[in-house]
């Protein structure tokens, strides 16, 4: 008889996922620009693997953009801001004005303005959704809900 090895803990929402997002989004309440570095991080390694795999172009944007988050870290909270201004506007000006991506621009404008008047507020969101997802995952691994 074949050793049956379950991973259902390993999976996204199971218990282990559900545990690193309660413990980040625990760090990021914390240490809210924590996010920011993670997110340096990310970007400078994967600058490198692009730039190892062939994409000299997209990692050394990544590198750039990377090593700019690390220095000046809100400035990710603003690019975000003026990202969700930008998609907001064309959300209501370039679809003919259909309802739902004129509410759905209004949404997007709304929060740009918001993250951009308090930056940090996006990382404290992030936290909240983090540590969210985490008991969510963990309730459901062992039935819950």
């Amino acid at each position: 008889m074949p050793f049956n090895f379950n991973l259902d803990f390993l999976a996204t929402g199971g218990l282990i996922g559900g545990i690193i997002s309660l413990i980040f989004g625990i760090l990021v309440l914390i240490f809210p620009r924590i996010l920011n570095y993670l997110v340096g991080i990310a970007l400078i390694i994967f600058g490198i693997f692009s730039i190892l795999g062939g994409s000299l172009i997209f990692g050394i944007l990544a590198l750039i953009f990377g090593i700019i988050v690390m220095i000046f870290p809100r400035i990710l909270n603003y690019l975000v801001a003026i990202y969700l201004i930008i998609a907001g506007l064309l959300s209501i000006f370039t679809t003919g004005f259909a309802m739902v991506s004129v509410i759905s621009g209004i949404i997007y404008l709304i929060l740009g303005i918001v993250i951009f008047i308090f930056p940090a507020i996006i990382n404290v969101l992030i936290g909240i959704a983090l540590i969210i997802h985490g008991v969510v995952a963990i309730g459901q691994f062992y039935g819950w809900f």
